[in-house]
């Protein structure tokens, strides 16, 4: 039989499929049958099977007819039942699902093996046989326990059964630890993913459980014949028996013909016992939890003992658990522990005060029972578990297990077997516990550095083996171990075979899908996409998904062709906006991907696993060991933020949001360490050429993702000061300085060379070789030390070169082609017959801004060329995005519309008509001169402030515009009936037009309705009073509603850019330095045409002289000349090998302390820790090492309260810091308010629905309110008693 057919199998089929099979029985009484009947003397006459005489099942020939049958007159009932005499075995009858809870039953022989009711739970599990078993025992009945030691064993237990499979044992019964086990099971299968995965089954008699709760079980036996189901007892007796525990999985009820008795131990010790067998290479461990218990309990630990299965015992539980566990510890902390052995007095002490009421005929026999148990060569096996002293009981659990495979060697082997360290480790990786093969790890690492040992070629298939499945299973803290001890993660890669490298990378991503939980598959699935089809190839489009199309290509070779990029971009854009299927682009292997492969890329591409599968402390783990790590760590925020857009559910949203936090935190901690060390460095950190990560740069990716506390560090300030004045000193920022920047200014840079100071020539510096294709803002040697003609020519090109000069000189031309467009509009703008030769205003509009149009061609060809593309979608939203694409096609678009009608204009209409275009081109040409400000940083966050108000203004329209319409249809349709001629001027006029300046308090309406009800009849003077009640209306929700209710939504937004200024201000500037450091020379309309020609000229002649231009580029410099013309906004080394690993150097010498300190936080919030000392702690340890582990945690509780005081006095410092901020925003919202007050009050002036003949309301801002409500107040004249 497969295990797919298995699965589909329910439990009713597979106990019917064993129903003609002699191992699976049940048992009941024959000394009577059905057909028995009581004297009339004694109707309820009781069999001593415990039955009534008259309800027994039996259909066969009992022993009472069978002496009714022989004539046997003297035969009488037995006192006492014969377990083998006066029982039969019978079909399984007793069987099925209670509907509730899900609890699978079957009453079954008592004398049925172990294995073959092993067979029937392996069966119903889809033939998954458990890894670990957990016989949680104790006590029977109620007993109470601290609340907080109840909830830890509860999460301990689960959490240790959902690590692997798991099987948890217990009485059965819903009493007792029995209970509290079955209701948290029944909680974990309700709130986990996995409601199955965990297997809690109870074993107990049929005889054990009360009557009605044997008449509900055949009741839900669906075969069980109804006529038969009736009470077996009689109904005077009260029962005070158990009932079965139904929020276990599984119930397995032993019948032994009786209904009375209990289980004994042996029926789940033999249980263990068989799936703890190593058969059919199959490893099953089991593990006895004690809570509180009697003197049963004592028979389950002894059988434990004897199979060398470990114990938990739970500390503070009560009865027997907490007598085991002070006798161990009484025991262990005696000095000399060789010489002194436990008494019969002191164990009796020790249960007369944890059982006062012990019987004392059952002392002698207990006390000798608990020698036994705590005899020294099995303290191996006892194990503690302290509320205030372990970390959880899952830990226990797993140290447990580990201390018992390591005690069953014997004596004289020092060391584990191979196959014993393989079984530890498997088990580690399966239960995510380190400490235990630590020891292992370390001792082989020491193998390896031997001189006299040579690596063999299994251990490396081991270490292999250990680190692939370490990643698979999400296991970080191992990953760290393996990375830390130098193991070479290479070893994941078996050949230099592309292909081969491509499966096992994709082979990564689908093996790590099918581990995770459900839920997180499912979360990654509906952010990432489906891992079965994922190829290597297809991680470039996702990267570019959730980046941005800056990042280049790192595993494709699309970046070779302009064309083919074209052509893939658009594909991608097509099947995201029509959701169309992914197919074969026919990619090419980038040439990185096809170089040598090594250990920085492999980690790189663990690192986007990690972050892509949501395995969070995996990616924090490999952040330590990436050579770039700042560009990692805002990378993973920026895939985090896009996971937070796309996410369907606000947890998840939030939780992205969380993460995405958390490491742009690390980024900004990591640069501002670097610009600790050596702010030079630091700032080129920010800008340099990242070919790890597809030529990036952490501003790109910075400005991508709005990482605000990136923008918000010294390091990006200066960053943008050192690009902005380039070659210039940055002393010419000083205000003293300005008077001789205007004087080079107007001398067209010819003063410069001798009056502007220019940056020092570093020594540091002078053997770096940097591109001039892209960011150098380091001076030669020969700005000092050349000849006097060779300094001037440069420091006259460092001049024109700075982004500063060329804003300037920018500034100045637009200004005049407004002046020169204005003038043209406003005095020679004639009809085209007039003139025979326009005017030179004219043409120099028309040549202003067609090179205007042709550099902003060029520039986003080049900015789609080199990737610099990290702000073509700046706004987030797509409304946005288009409204901003269209407000700079449309000064254009609107130019040459209104050119064509200008040169078409030999009437005065079509003259008209361009006159009107180009009046509303040329507001537009206004507006665009607005981003000069950017520069300005106590105007330039104001521009965000307008695009921000726009949004909230889109959402007014609708309801203004309702209002609008609303008035204007009824208020016609009462006053001004058939009088609307229907057009659509008309009716725009009438309805729309006259009703939208009532915003702005203007109320043509009122005068008219006057009219009509001084001298119109009866109706239309009762319809103009209606619609002046209606005016009214509308005046109160248009005027006083909802305006005011915009402007505070203004003011909120103002705010909060206004507390967001540094953000704003430095998001807005980096396009701005960088627009002007990517300028050409001359990029001045219209002198930017002489540097079109050039560009046209250099592309014609390498499309018409190819060899000869590749003749001349022999090497990156000489590449870099032919480009000189135009700049990347980043640092481009010539020789990046050399130079990058100077960068990744530093940053790693930089940042490694604190990015340490992150995996040991993560260690302190969950994971296990890496101590070996602590691996060690033992029960047999536990008593010698208690001083110093008492110590040591005394001396972490002092580290960790001195950490919560600092973080404390942060805390109240921010909160006093809020608190400040809030009292003068509230001050603020106060005076506007009272402003806005004002406004209504004036409003209400203007449209005239006060006293006309009283002066209009005067408002003091400057008083404080109480004296303005007393102004206002005496003003209008009210008494005010």
């Amino acid at each position: 039989m497969s295990t797919e057919e298995q699965v589909q199998k329910s439990w009713d089929d597979l106990i019917k499929a064993r129903l003609g099979q002699k191992e699976y029985q049940s048992r009941t009484c024959k000394i009577y049958n059905n057909q028995a009947t009581n004297s009339s003397k004694n109707p309820d006459a009781i069999c001593v099977c415990g039955r009534l005489v008259r309800r027994h099942s039996f259909t066969g020939e009992s022993h009472q007819s069978k002496a009714a049958k022989d004539h046997n007159t003297e035969w009488t009932p037995p006192d006492i039942f014969g377990d083998l005499v006066h029982s039969i075995k019978v079909p399984i009858n007793v069987f099925g699902k209670i509907q509730s809870t899900d609890c699978k039953f079957v009453r079954i022989d008592s004398r049925t093996k172990m294995k073959d009711i092993y067979t029937l739970l392996v069966d119903d599990c889809g033939g998954y046989k458990p890894s670990l078993i957990l016989s949680v025992y104790g006590g029977a009945k109620y007993f109470t326990m601290i609340e907080r030691l109840e909830k830890e064993i509860i999460r301990g237990i689960v959490d240790a059964a959902s690590a692997t499979d798991t099987w948890i044992l217990t009485a059965g019964v819903s009493n007792g630890v029995s209970k509290l086990i079955g209701e948290g099971i029944s909680h974990y299968r309700l709130l986990r993913e996995y409601p199955s995965r965990v297997k809690c089954i109870g074993m107990t008699m049929w005889g054990t459980v009360n009557d009605s709760n044997r008449f509900e079980l055949k009741h839900s036996t669906n075969s069980y014949p109804r006529e038969s189901i009736y009470r077996q007892i009689p109904d005077s007796i009260q029962e005070d028996k158990e009932t079965m525990e139904r929020n276990h999985t599984h119930c397995i009820l032993f019948d032994d013909a009786r209904l009375y008795g209990y289980l004994a131990d042996g029926h789940r010790h033999s249980l263990v016992t068989h799936a703890c067998k190593n058969e059919d290479n199959h490893t099953c461990y089991g593990v006895t939890i004690i809570v509180e218990g009697g003197i049963n309990t004592l028979e389950v630990i002894k059988n434990d003992i004897e199979e060398h299965r470990p114990i938990v015992l739970i500390q503070s539980s009560g009865r027997i658990a907490d007598v085991l566990v002070t006798l161990i510890e009484q025991d262990s902390n005696i000095e000399d522990n060789e010489k002194w052995t436990l008494t019969d007095e002191d164990i009796k002490k020790v249960i007369e005060y944890f059982l006062p009421n012990f019987p004392a005929s059952d002392m002698d026999f207990t006390i000798k029972r608990i020698k036994e148990i705590l005899q020294k060569q099995n303290r191996y096996l006892l194990n503690i578990f302290s509320l205030d002293r372990d970390n959880n009981v899952t830990e226990t659990i797993f140290k447990a297990i580990f201390a018992k495979i390591k005690g069953n060697n014997t004596p004289t082997e020092k060391q584990l077997t191979q196959n014993d360290e393989d079984r530890l480790i498997d088990l580690a990786l399966e239960w995510n516990y380190f400490d235990g093969i630590l020891p292992i790890l370390k001792s082989r690492e020491s193998d390896k550095l031997r001189i006299d040992r040579k690596p063999l070629e299994n251990d490396l298939k081991r270490e292999k083996d250990i680190f692939k499945r370490s990643i698979e299973k999400n296991r970080p803290v191992f990953i760290e171990y393996f990375l830390a001890a130098s193991v070479d993660p290479l070893i994941l890669i078996e050949s230099e075979n592309i292909a081969e490298r491509h499966r096992i990378i994709s082979n990564l991503y689908k093996v790590c899908y099918n581990e995770m939980e459900k839920n997180h598959k499912k979360c990654v699935t509906s952010l990432f996409g489906e891992t079965s089809a994922n190829t290597v190839e297809k991680l470039d489009e996702r990267l570019t998904k959730f980046l941005g199309s800056f990042i280049g290509p790192i595993y494709t070779g699309e970046r070779d062709s302009i064309r083919k990029r074209v052509s893939i971009d658009m594909k991608r854009y097509l099947r995201t906006c029509c959701n169309l299927r992914q197919s074969d682009d026919g990619t090419q292997l980038s040439k990185e991907y096809q170089s040598r492969y090594t250990k920085d890329q492999l980690i790189r591409d663990l690192f986007f696993l990690s972050i892509f599968m949501d395995m969070t402390e995996m990616a924090k783990t490999l952040l330590i060991h990436i050579p770039s790590r700042i560009s990692a760590a805002l990378i993973a925020s920026a895939i985090f933020k896009s996971y937070a857009k796309s996410s369907t559910t606000v947890y998840l949203k939030h939780k992205f949001e969380d993460q995405a936090l958390e490491f742009e935190t690390y980024a900004a901690l990591f640069i501002n360490k670097c610009y600790e060390y050596n702010e030079r460095i630091a700032c080129e950190l920010l800008l340099r050429e990242i070919p790890l990560f597809g030529d990036v740069s952490c501003m790109q990716v910075a400005i991508s993702s709005e990482s605000a506390k990136i923008l918000e560090t010294a390091c990006f300030d200066q960053t943008l000061h050192e690009v902005w004045y380039n070659k210039l000193s940055i002393i010419n920022q000083q205000a003293s300085k300005k008077l001789l920047q205007f004087v080079a200014f107007l001398s067209l840079g010819f003063l410069a060379p001798i009056i502007i100071t220019y940056r020092d020539h570093e020594l540091e510096v002078q053997d770096r070789s940097l591109s001039s294709d892209g960011i150098n803002y380091y001076t030669e040697k020969e700005l000092y030390t050349g000849r006097t003609w060779n300094k001037y020519w440069l420091r006259f090109k460092y001049f024109h070169q700075s982004p500063m000069i060329k804003m300037c000189y920018h500034f100045a031309s637009y200004i005049f082609f407004l002046l020169v467009f204005s003038y043209m509009m406003l005095y020679h703008l004639d009809r085209r017959d007039t003139f025979d030769i326009p005017h030179w205003t004219e043409i120099y509009v028309i040549i202003t801004v067609s090179t205007m149009f042709c550099e902003e061609v060029r520039r986003l060809f080049h900015e789609y060329k080199t990737r610099m593309t990290e702000r073509w979608d700046p706004t987030g939203s797509m409304l946005l995005t288009l409204f901003s694409i269209l407000f700079y096609i449309a000064p254009y678009f609107l130019f040459y519309l209104g050119l064509i009608f200008r040169y078409r204009s030999y009437d005065e209409g079509l003259l008209t008509t361009a006159r009107i275009i180009w009046a509303f081109d040329l507001e537009l040409w206004y507006l665009r001169s607005l981003k000069f400000i950017m520069a300005l940083k106590s105007i330039g966050p104001k521009l965000f402030m307008l695009k921000n108000m726009l949004k909230d203004l889109f959402a007014f329209v609708y309801m203004i515009f309702i209002a609008i319409a609303a008035y204007g249809v009824v208020s016609r349709a009462m006053i001004l009936y058939k009088q609307v001629p229907f057009t659509l001027h008309s009716i725009f006029k009438e309805i729309f037009y006259e009703p939208y300046w009532f915003i702005y308090g203007e109320v043509s309406d009122k005068e008219l309705l006057d009219n009509k009800i001084a001298t119109d009849e009866n109706s239309s003077a009762a319809e103009a009073t209606a619609t002046h009640v209606l005016l009214a209306f509308h005046m109160l929700f248009i005027n006083i509603l909802i305006l005011n209710l915009l402007i505070a939504v203004f003011t909120r937004t103002i705010d909060q850019i206004q507390d967001n200024t540094e953000f704003y201000w430095r998001y807005q500037r980096y396009s701005f330095v960088r627009e002007y450091f990517e300028r050409p020379p001359l990029a001045y309309p219209p002198l930017i045409v002489f540097t079109h020609i050039i560009f046209l000229c250099r592309s014609l002649r390498r499309k018409c002289c190819p060899k000869l231009c590749r003749n001349e580029v022999g090497n990156e410099n000489a590449k870099s000349k032919l480009n000189i013309l135009t700049s990347i906004f980043k640092i481009i080394p010539v020789e990046k090998s050399h130079l990058n690993e100077q960068w990744n150097v530093f940053e790693n010498a930089a940042t490694h302390s604190f990015a340490r300190s992150i995996i040991e936080k993560n260690k302190k919030k969950g994971y296990l820790s890496v101590d070996d000392d602590h691996s060690k702690r033992n029960l047999k340890t536990n008593g010698l090492n208690g001083n110093n582990q008492s110590v040591a945690d005394e001396q972490q509780t002092i580290v960790n309260l001195q950490e919560e005081i600092t973080v404390l006095k942060s805390v109240l410092a921010n909160t006093q810091k809020t608190i400040e901020e809030n009292n003068s925003r509230m001050e603020k919202q106060a005076y506007d308010v009272n402003k806005s007050l004002d406004w209504i009050m004036q409003a209400v002036a203007r449209v005239k629905m006060n006293d006309p003949n009283k002066p209009p309301v005067l408002v003091n801002l400057e008083l404080p309110s109480i004296q303005r409500r007393f102004s206002l107040v005496s003003q209008s004249g009210t008494n005010l008693d």
